[in-house]
């Protein structure tokens, strides 16, 4: 039976160049469990149990350099309001979604405080067990896709978030360090991640690693 899972899991796990040709594993669904890579720095979207010192003192959300870390797995869930969705549901471009940290179940959030070293908008992991308020509904914008058809894993594309219309960003200039963080700073080396009004390079991300459920048909 051990065997019989691990071969499951292994599977669906990597988003592996075996499934390249596979359609059912071509489609973000709902209950997918992904890391997002930012395209213009290369780090992935994260956050642990680590509060905000500044603005709202909610969970805080950075992007990281590692591609092995867990704490940057998202899973995917239907929007604040919403029934959720069966697992294997296919995410379509110009939905409306949540990102819940794997880890620690608050959900990726904006609001209008100000980011700690960008003064942007902050972003942050908030709610309990995944129950928490429009600030953590979020607008797929496919680039190269109408809205409507599936979000492909392998596409780019943006977050916007709901409430504000502003989009999931990151850069290296805004990096966490001793000089602006402590020198016991838990995210020193980690990116800022915040919302931001313009689009660009900074704010297009796509999907690097995770696990992927076939999509419903």
């Amino acid at each position: 039976m051990k065997v019989i899972a691990f071969s499951l899991f292994f599977a669906l796990f990597a988003l592996s160049s075996a499934y390249d040709s596979e359609n059912d594993f071509s489609t973000v669904t709902c209950g997918s469990s992904i890391k997002l890579k930012n395209r213009a720095s290369g780090f992935r979207l994260h956050s642990h149990d680590v509060k905000w010192g500044s603005g709202s003192g909610q969970q805080s959300v950075t992007s990281t350099g590692s591609k092995d870390d867990p704490n940057s797995l998202w899973v995917v869930h239907a929007k604040h309001g919403d029934p959720m969705c069966p697992r294997g549901t296919p995410v379509k471009c110009g939905d409306t979604i949540r990102l819940m940290h794997s880890a620690t179940r608050a959900n990726l959030h904006s609001h209008l405080f100000r980011s700690p070293l960008s003064q942007q908008q902050e972003v942050s992991a908030f709610g309990v067990e995944g129950e928490g308020d429009t600030g953590d509904n979020w607008i797929v914008d496919c680039l190269n896709a109408q809205p409507g058809s599936n979000w492909d894993r392998k596409s780019a594309i943006r977050f916007r978030h709901a409430d504000t219309r502003k989009y999931l960003h990151t850069h290296a200039s805004h990096k966490f360090d001793r000089g602006n963080c402590g020198f016991t700073c838990p995210i020193i080396g980690q990116q800022e991640v915040t919302a931001f009004g313009q689009k660009n390079d900074d704010n297009v991300w796509a999907v690097a690693e995770g696990i992927i459920f076939p999509s419903l048909k």
